[in-house]
């Protein structure tokens, strides 16, 4: 069931720190990485760790870290926290 809303989104990477000290994101497409991304529910919300997360993906890209920001159509979703445990990491993703 997963496997069908697996897609490919193309990425961008958080690279060298700017003159304020602050990381820039890359201004070109990185790569791609394969997610099926949902939206969160209320519960995940409530968690501090989770709090801004508005969607919840899931992948085998093993390389995904927090330095990632998914194209995901019009918006662009930060990855705050991965979740390595289990065949399936859980990705948690916010809107910038």
């Amino acid at each position: 069931m997963i496997n069908t809303n697996i897609r490919a989104y193309d990425y961008y990477l958080y690279q060298d720190k700017n003159a304020y000290g602050q990381p820039g994101l890359s201004d070109t497409v990185q790569g791609q990485t394969k997610l099926a991304i949902f939206t969160s529910s209320q519960s995940i919300q409530d968690n501090v760790n989770y709090q801004d997360c508005s969607y919840v993906g899931l992948t085998t890209d093993k390389n995904i870290s927090d330095k990632y920001v998914i194209q995901y159509g019009n918006e662009k979703l930060k990855v705050l926290y991965v979740n390595p445990q289990g065949r399936l990491i859980q990705v948690f993703l916010k809107r910038i």
